[in-house]
This record gives structure tokens, sequence and C-alpha cells, in this order.
């Protein structure tokens, strides 16, 4: 098995991923502006990107565990390339993993962040409008001041949804 193939699919994999970071980046002020229509035209390119994204993914690990094999590395079954890092043994090869490796890592983390930020966005969007529909269908007849306790009127509304007497 060739490493510049595998090298060849890192270089894509590289290349999604920073188009998936620059989309996540683009989705913040859709949600922050909540412009929808703007937000669903990158969601759509995203799953398109997505589905690149793990197709490479696979081919990756395929040909990972095929270079594995070919090294006499039978056992071997996962596809990290600090593992491939050890056993290539030119230092073209060597340098450009290693150097794939690093942008690899710090464009997922930052799309993790980037992504965690969102999420957040979307979750405080969310809370926000379930408070909103908690204002606008809460009954208007309660009364939420400080009553004793021990009242009759205590806990009890003050509309009975039945008549509790027979």
């Amino acid at each position: 098995m060739n490493v510049e193939t595998i090298i060849a699919t890192l270089e894509e994999q590289a290349a999604i991923y920073d188009q998936l970071l620059a989309l996540a980046n683009e989705k913040t002020p859709y949600l922050v502006h909540n412009q929808v229509d703007s937000l669903n035209a990158v969601i759509a390119k995203e799953r398109k990107l997505l589905k690149t994204a793990e197709e490479l993914e696979q081919q990756r690990m395929r040909l990972s565990g095929q270079y594995f094999t070919g090294i006499g590395m039978l056992r071997y079954k996962g596809g990290k390339i600090s593992e491939m890092i050890r056993t290539v043994t030119s230092s073209q090869d060597k340098a450009r993993l290693t150097q794939l490796h690093t942008d690899l890592t710090r464009t997922l983390d930052e799309l993790k962040h980037v992504t965690l930020l969102n999420q957040q966005l979307i979750e405080h969007s969310l809370k926000f409008i379930d408070y909103s529909i908690d204002l606008l269908s809460e009954d208007p007849t309660n009364d939420y001041t400080y009553q004793h306790p021990q009242s009759n009127a205590y806990g009890k509304s003050s509309q009975a949804r039945y008549d509790q007497r027979r």
C-alpha cells in the first residue's frame, strides 16, 4: 500500500473539514439574527460535506488497514495517523503526515469549539421561546404573592377546575 494515497485522502479530508469550519462560522450570525432561510441553506451545504467527510474517513480507514497489513502489522485495527507516522520510513512522508496530523487536529478542535458555541446559541433561543410561551399561556388569575401556608387558599387556584362537593 502506497502512503501517498493515504496522504492524498488526508489532504481531501483536511479541505472538507476547513469548509465545514467555514460553514460553522457562517452559521453563528444567522443564529444570532434569526435568519432561518440562510441558516437552512448553510445546513444543506453542511449535510453534503458531512456525507463526503464520512466517505473519506471510511476510505482512509480502509487504506490504513491495507497499509498496516502490508507492513506486517496484522493486529492493528485502528487508522491512527500517529501510528502511521511511527511506521513510515520516508522522511518526506513522515513530515507530510506530521503536518496533516497537526492541521487536522487544530481544525477539528476549532470546529468542535464553534459547533459548541452554535449549540449553546440554539439552546438559549429555545429557552427564550419556552419562557415566552409560558408567559403567554399562564393563567392571569393566579396570585403569585406570598400567602401563609395555613390559610385556606394556600396552594389552591382561585378558580376550581371541578366541584369537589357532592
